[in-house]
């Protein structure tokens, strides 16, 4: 699998491209499940409908064991929420994206992502409530805006997003919860070709993002100042890192690295003096920590499908020692570009 591609500015046919061939180089295509098949309509203005609690599907297989917490993820472009061993669909229309917990699980920042723009919207845990974010949608076609990869600080007030807002490729931009004081903390000219997926550091002092100096160089992870946005590298892998996410005591971040030709579930402490990784996944994305940080779910593939795994994660005096993968989901089909999400 390569590397996350930069997502051109306003041309959705070139990101539908690369989302289909992330999941052709897997030999996988998400399978269709029993939903409405109806897209809605934004204006600009508006917001789509709130969230179902009770959208009639087919069952997600699960694993007999089952972590605490809840994990929400992304199947045929409707969200749906794992909790205490099983899984519903929480969504429905296939324009839902890329979720996010807020700080505690109490909201939800996520994409909507039309035919021509992209924006995100937050809404309250149990799908009551929902507010516009951000305004990408324009009266024009070509001043379209795409934002993606929601990911809150950690006091809960402020949501970290890439956009093409001001250049041709993602860069990272900063808004409050409410919408307001949007602002661009990465640039070409503060050394990024391209942004993608990004995590808060606890202290909320630095963002880690997934991001590369110039167009033909691979994806690294990089720590970001939000305060003054200059950055240091963390990772070196010859053929790139991503996906990064910090662990809630601030002591390590998970990421996908390729040191090879095959991506790899990677934990490393903040100064990357201190690495474990693991190579028993195929095709591994999007890690996330549990709550107590204790062990980490990746999506990885099986029978031709992305699914959730569980792996462990304990501390030793080396570093890191990650345990075997156990498989949560069967027959899941989660999409691997919109990741996972895990919040008590």
């Amino acid at each position: 699998m390569q590397d996350p591609a930069p997502l051109v500015r306003r041309n959705r046919s070139l990101i539908l491209l690369v989302a289909v061939a992330l999941l052709a180089l897997v030999g996988c295509a998400p399978t269709a499940s029993a939903v409405v098949e109806r897209a809605h309509a934004v204006g600009p203005a508006g917001a789509p409908p709130v969230a179902a609690l009770s959208v009639a599907a087919q069952p997600i297989r699960q694993a007999a064991e089952s972590p605490a917490g809840r994990i929400l993820f992304v199947r045929d472009g409707n969200l749906w929420l794992w909790n205490g061993g099983t899984s519903r669909q929480f969504s429905e229309g296939h324009t839902w994206f890329q979720p996010a917990f807020s700080p505690g699980g109490r909201e939800i920042a996520y994409v909507y992502w039309a035919d021509n723009f992209s924006d995100i919207f937050v809404m309250a845990a149990d799908g009551s409530t929902t507010r516009r974010i951000t305004r990408g949608q324009s009266a024009s076609l070509p001043d379209n805006i795409w934002a993606f990869r929601p990911s809150w600080s950690p006091d809960g007030e402020r949501i970290a997003y890439v956009s093409d807002a001001t250049s041709q490729f993602n860069q990272v931009w900063l808004i409050n919860r409410e919408g307001g004081n949007r602002r661009q903390l990465t640039s070409e000219a503060s050394g990024f070709q391209w942004t993608d997926s990004l995590t808060w550091e606890p202290k909320g002092d630095r963002i880690a993002v997934t991001a590369a100096r110039a167009m033909g160089d691979p994806s690294n992870i990089f720590l970001v100042d939000v305060a003054t946005g200059s950055s240091d590298k963390l990772t070196n892998h010859t053929n790139g890192a991503f996906d990064p996410s910090w662990s809630p005591e601030g002591d390590a971040i998970a990421y996908i690295g390729r040191p090879t030709s095959t991506g790899e579930l990677w934990v490393s402490n903040i100064d990357g003096t201190q690495t474990a990784h693991i190579d028993k996944l195929q095709y591994v994305r999007s890690p996330v920590w549990s709550p107590d940080g204790k062990s980490l779910a990746v999506l990885a593939t099986h029978s031709g499908m992305f699914e959730i795994w569980i792996v462990p994660v304990k501390r030793t005096a080396a570093g890191f020692e990650l345990g075997e993968p156990k498989q949560l989901t069967r027959e899941a089909a989660v999409d691997p570009m919109s990741g996972l999400t895990w919040a008590p």
